[in-house]
């Protein structure tokens, strides 16, 4: 196994910490299993993106707030 240096996302790591421990597995078999997944995912797609799944519906109907006729929504996603 060879070994090099990724920048990653703080929350990221504190994920993959959490989810080491509870599966009694180090970090780095986590984070390589996450990873082999992802890419074969990606070859398996041709390297497309999946189709995108807005969830903005509370019980039936449209999150307070959420207008589809305008893109202000988007504007939550750069927040986030």
């Amino acid at each position: 196994m060879s070994r090099t240096t990724l920048d990653i996302d703080a929350h990221v790591i504190e994920e993959l910490k959490h989810m080491a421990a509870e599966q009694h597995e180090s970090m780095s078999k986590v984070a390589n299993r996450l990873l082999r997944g992802a890419l074969q995912r990606e070859q398996a797609h041709g390297g497309a993106e999946s189709p995108l799944r807005w969830n903005v519906v509370q019980e039936g109907a449209p999150a307070a707030g959420f207008d589809p006729a305008t893109r202000d929504y988007l504007d939550l996603l750069d927040e986030a």
